[in-house]
């Protein structure tokens, strides 16, 4: 889409581009506030960019710029912004080098706040901001997302994860975020900010002539979405009823020729007007009696905004946050693809001047009174203030010296109540990991209390009798539980599902509401739909706790189902006890890290083992665990004649790493699923994945780029991809360094910041962080 310049004088370009505004303020005494772009091209976020950028006060923030690409109509004035370019695609080696590159600036320069401004830099900048450990990370969705395809869905999803905030430019935006699991605390919305220049009476680009009328249309033609061919066959219809008036098309792209030709095979002639992209918008709109935009999506379109700003009135598809502009009256909604009630719109426009006239003064105050640039600057200035407040955060110039007139915050006190290593698994090894990187930690102090203390010496005994264990253990459970919730702050309670969630974080629950403690439950099991269905006495409890805590964003979707928000922090996965190798060559050396557990489907895993010896007679597989399907699994070794098949037992945490590195290929078959640490330590060591895809697979693992994937139950499928991986060594090592670079968002240099946020809201905000939806 093509725009008119931003419209500000040279003193309100960045301070880096100019003089200081006062040589009385210090940089080091303000917070650096990082902007990122893809580019400077005549796009809605690039030109929002170059405004913002431009209008921020220089005496209350040090700003400073960077964008992927140093290229654009609106780079005039900006050439000497940083450029942190991706040289491949946004998932390779190169990326992650410029993501390092990035990094390290934004050490050096002691960026407080950094805020991602597109697509793109939402995936290059926050995973760099948060490994540089920047206090304040800010994403941008400046589209509704509908257009993204799904894995690029996902792969934004996981890097919200790490914003203190999402800004969004329309509320439809930001519902359809809430929508999605994002707790709506969280999304903020801004909405554009047009300059004084847009408003401003400009003499019209084109002469007014009598009895012409002009119908004007602003947007590249680089997208099918924004609909010009539907534009240009409304156009034909109103043609034959008005044949003077005119149909202007601004904007270019590779879709202009196609639409020359159809608006020529529609008889249009001279009646249809392309202009290319045009700088001078301010001007075109003024010389138009109507605009129109028919796309089939938009969040807060600039084109509709300028429309308004211009005193042109405005027809628009009833989509998005188009709604939001021209309600009550400030213009006319249509649906997209309704081609015959277009054109009868734009023939009731072009045929009524007084309903022009009016549509346009109503619109027209509507944007002068909600979106200039002073509106957009203030509310994004107020944010940023906001989170420096709540983050605590101080000039640079006292980094690392006393400061006797501001104690230091107090540590949070955290009490996780989760298994111990006894029972080695999924959530005793994230607890341990928690504790154990909590430990001398400034801000935080955290203790373990364990859902299975051991017995005293006269009863362990019954510890190998299930039903009178659990007798015996419940009340020194919760004996345990009253005594270690004494002097806390947060009762941070680890849950699984089914029976196990009555035993364990309901008593945990309880208690800490007895003793007045702020109540987090840490969800993890793949099972909960399943478990909010059949144990109706769950969902009460989640609504009643003051945040529930997920790993995944599908547990995020399965939780929203049910009503209840969730807010969604990464499992963490600890590098130093992985050793990540390229597999060269690759051998055929299997190895399953899963329980045997019915859901894990550890048999899949063996009868697809079988159709890789056929090919591959060498071929080894380790299963590395264990669990009630056991006996089972090991019949069917010997059905099988599988003498390649090698059981282990269970690997402690020091140990699990060597079998990653002894193998050379991960294979899983779960049905049920939602973050397996075991896919993550697989990330982790370099081993290729290839795995079945239950629904909450694909919310880690995205096919053909991470791993490859399969439809559970499927061990011919399974076994395919395995000899795939197998025969294609470029494939294999393309999988495994993809993956490689993702386990770093896994690290707990980056997770470390999510948690001190949930604690902190825990600690400072009054009323309970969740509630249900209904």
């Amino acid at each position: 889409m093509t725009f008119s310049d931003p419209g500000l004088p040279s003193s309100a370009l960045p301070s880096k581009y100019t003089s200081p505004p006062s040589a009385q303020i210090h940089r080091d005494d303000l917070p650096a506030v990082f902007l990122m772009t893809n580019n400077f091209d005549t796009g809605g976020s690039e030109r929002q960019f170059v405004t913002l950028a431009s209008a921020l006060d220089r005496q209350s923030f040090d700003v400073h710029l960077g964008c992927i690409r140093r290229a654009g109509p609106f780079l005039t004035g900006f050439e000497a912004t940083p450029e942190f370019p991706l040289r491949g695609n946004l998932y390779g080696i190169g990326s992650w080098k410029a993501r390092h590159h990035l990094g390290n600036h934004l050490k050096a320069n002691r960026i407080a706040i950094a805020h991602a401004f597109d697509f793109y830099t939402n995936l290059m900048l926050l995973p760099a901001a948060r490994m540089a450990r920047v206090p304040i990370l800010l994403g941008s969705q400046r589209q509704l997302g509908d257009l993204l395809s799904p894995a690029k869905e996902r792969m934004q999803r996981m890097v919200f994860r790490l914003c203190d905030r999402l800004i969004c430019n329309s509320s439809a935006a930001a519902e359809r975020l809430v929508g999605q699991g994002y707790p709506r605390e969280r999304v903020v919305v801004i909405g554009n900010g047009l300059p004084l220049s847009a408003f401003a009476p400009t003499a019209p680009a084109f002469e007014k002539k009598a009895g012409v009328l002009r119908v004007g249309m602003v947007a590249r033609m680089n997208t099918t979405s924004k609909n010009h061919e539907l534009f240009v066959r409304a156009a034909a219809r109103v043609a034959s009823r008005f044949p003077q008036a005119e149909f202007v098309l601004v904007g270019d792209g590779p879709l202009r020729k196609a639409l020359q030709q159809q608006a020529q095979s529609l008889g249009l002639g001279a009646q249809a007007i392309f202009l290319g992209d045009r700088r001078d918008i301010p001007a075109l709109l003024r010389s138009f009696d109507v605009t129109v935009l028919p796309s089939d999506s938009e969040s807060l379109s600039n084109a509709i905004l300028e429309s308004m700003a211009a005193g042109v009135p405005v027809i628009a598809s009833d989509v998005g946050g188009n709604p939001e502009l021209l309600r009550d009256r400030r213009g006319l909604l249509i649906a997209p693809m309704a081609e015959e009630a277009w054109a009868d719109a734009i023939a009731t426009l072009l045929s009524d001047a007084d309903q022009r006239s009016a549509l346009a003064a109503k619109s027209q105050a509507y944007a002068s009174a909600n979106f200039t640039i002073e509106t957009m600057r203030r509310r994004h200035e107020d944010l940023y203030s906001e989170l420096l407040e709540k983050k605590h955060w101080l000039p640079a110039k006292t980094f690392g010296s006393p400061l006797p007139s501001l104690p230091s915050p107090t540590k949070t006190r955290v009490a996780i109540v989760a298994a111990s290593l006894r029972y080695v698994g999924g959530q005793s090894v994230q607890a341990d990991l928690l504790i154990k990187n909590w430990r001398n930690d400034p801000a935080v102090e955290a203790r373990l209390i364990p859902i299975d203390p051991p017995f005293p010496r006269g009863l362990r005994w019954a510890e190998r009798l299930p039903g009178v264990r659990t007798l015996i253990r419940e009340p020194l459970y919760v004996w345990q539980l009253w005594k270690g919730f004494r002097d806390i702050d947060i009762a941070h309670i680890f849950s699984a599902s089914f029976w196990s969630f009555l035993i364990a974080p309901v008593p945990a629950w309880a208690v800490a509401r007895l003793r007045g403690k702020r109540v987090l439950i840490h969800y993890h099991s793949g099972e909960a739909r399943n478990h909010l269905r059949r144990f109706r006495s769950a969902r009460p409890v989640l609504a009643r706790v003051d945040r529930l805590v997920v790993p995944s964003g599908y547990l995020v979707d399965v939780f929203h189902e049910f009503g209840l928000s969730a807010h969604p922090v990464a499992n963490i996965i600890d590098l130093a006890q992985f050793s990540y190798r390229k597999r060269d060559p690759l051998r055929p050396h299997l190895v399953c890290t899963r329980g045997f557990h019915p859901y894990y489907a550890v048999d899949v895993v063996v009868r697809a083992f079988a159709e890789v010896v056929r090919s591959y007679p060498e071929a080894q597989l380790d299963l590395v665990g264990h669990g009630p399907e056991e006996a089972k699994i090991r019949a069917l070794v010997q059905e099988l004649q599988l003498s390649g098949v090698r059981f282990t037992g269970v690997a402690s945490r020091e140990q699990i790493g060597a079998f990653y590195n002894a193998a050379d290929i991960f294979v899983n078959a779960s049905l049920l699923d939602n973050m397996p640490v075991s896919v993550l330590e697989a990330f982790a060591s370099g081993t290729p994945v290839v795995s079945t895809a239950p629904e909450g697979m694909r919310h880690l693992v995205e096919d053909g780029r991470t791993g490859l994937l399969s439809e559970p139950g499927d061990a011919m499928a399974l076994a395919n991809n395995v000899l795939r991986v197998l025969r294609e060594p470029e494939l294999a090592a393309r999988l495994a360094e993809n993956a490689h670079q993702q386990s770093k968002l896994y690290e707990w240099t980056a997770v470390r910041e999510q948690w001190l946020e949930v604690y902190r809201a825990l600690r400072s905000t009054p009323q309970p962080w969740n509630r249900s939806h209904k």
